[in-house]
């Protein structure tokens, strides 16, 4: 009926045609099968099950495309001759960006130790991607409002301090609203509340709101139905697989963050071992799923203003690669070192020192000059009119 009532014949060369139309046509039965069932329910949370599945219904048709050998080499061919360059997924990184070729549709992880500030670089690489894509920031920890006083104290460049107690000095204000003009006209993107969310609420909501990059803080509090109760490796391994299938269904680059076992040893200058992929808690699947994957510690474990170091562990089509990343708490800023240069605290001292040598130097300069002899000079010796 479907062949006849589109004008099709299905014979020949015609075939692929009339399967497709098929296929579509049970594609919007189901749709509409279940849309029918979404108007019938009053409960919320079957009819978000529901909305779920007619998300997943939709991706599905994409899900599985098929390209002969001749037409792959045929694209090949013409994306190399093409005039247009290659967009990646710019990270704000300079290293990052020259190295770390990922494109939507990618998994990629961003792991760090306690409070190395890995949801500190996640918000400062979303800033640099909302410029160009849209981004969608799921948080399962971190309050939207306090992920707010970072990302305005990182644009305003008014220190942490102030925004907490709300003493603001002359100036300061100008930044902010100028700050605050700047995320909403330039790099805007959402901030979402997922305490308690499973992969599949987190994709049916990205999918809905269009969004091209995700970013979920963090892995390891994903949720997993079905799952065991106390299982964590089969939990994580659940969530690292959900993740991946979410990304690769629907051409949405997921960031997720992930946090790293401690090590289990310190060397002997304090400075805590370098992670690895194996560092990655509770399940090797993640290193497995990912496409790339960043590593963030600090150099030095008991000092909070220290250097970071960034390593790219894992590069599927690219170099791997580590650096260092000042880190200024005060203005939420962390910025690749190059080669040679001093950290900010170091700077600060090297401005105080140079100011100090400064005052040493006027003073050692002071000259006293006497007062001519024919002055009148009331403490001069002699005979003086009182």
């Amino acid at each position: 009926m479907g062949a006849v009532r589109h004008g099709i014949d299905p014979h020949g060369g015609n075939v692929e045609t009339y399967i497709d139309i098929t296929r579509r046509g049970a594609q919007l039965y189901q749709l509409r099968s279940l849309a029918d069932q979404v108007l019938a329910t009053f409960d919320l949370d079957s009819a978000a099950a529901l909305v779920r599945k007619m998300s997943g219904l939709l991706s599905a048709s994409s899900r599985m495309p098929r390209m002969t050998g001749a037409e792959l080499a045929t694209d090949f061919l013409e994306r190399m001759k093409g005039p247009k360059k290659p967009e990646y997924i710019p990270w704000g990184i300079p290293s990052a960006d020259r190295m770390a070729y990922a494109e939507l549709g990618d998994l990629i992880l961003l792991g760090g130790y306690a409070s190395a500030g890995k949801t500190l670089l996640s918000i400062l690489m979303a800033l640099g991607q909302a410029k160009r894509y849209r981004v969608g920031y799921y948080t399962l920890e971190t309050k939207p409002e306090k992920m707010a006083d970072r990302i305005f104290a990182h644009l305003a460049g008014v220190p942490m301090d102030k925004i907490k107690t709300r003493d603001f000095g002359e100036g300061d204000w100008a930044r902010i609203a100028q700050a605050a003009s700047d995320y909403a006209t330039r790099c805007p993107f959402d901030i979402i509340r997922a305490a308690g969310s499973n992969v599949d609420d987190i994709a049916a909501d990205a999918v809905a709101r269009g969004y091209q990059i995700v970013y979920v803080d963090y892995l390891q509090l994903i949720e997993a139905p079905g799952i065991r109760p106390g299982d964590r490796y089969a939990t994580v391994t659940a969530v690292s697989r959900g993740l991946k299938l979410f990304a690769q269904s629907t051409g949405t680059a997921v960031v997720a963050l992930a946090q790293l076992s401690r090590p289990d040893k310190v060397g002997r200058d304090k400075r805590p071992v370098p992670p690895s992929m194996a560092s990655f808690r509770e399940s090797g699947q993640i290193e497995q799923d990912a496409d790339l994957a960043f590593l963030l510690w600090s150099s030095e474990q008991e000092n909070n203003q220290a250097r970071r170091v960034l390593k790219l562990a894992k590069n599927k089509e690219g170099r791997k690669f580590r650096v260092e990343l000042d880190f200024d708490g005060a203005t939420q800023t962390m910025t690749e070192v190059i080669p040679g240069t001093l950290p900010v605290a170091a700077k600060c001292a090297d401005v105080g020192r140079a100011a100090k040598r400064k005052n040493r130097a006027m003073r050692d300069q002071r000259t006293f000059d006497e007062l001519p002899i024919d002055t009148d000079n009331p403490f001069e010796e002699g005979d003086h009119e009182t």
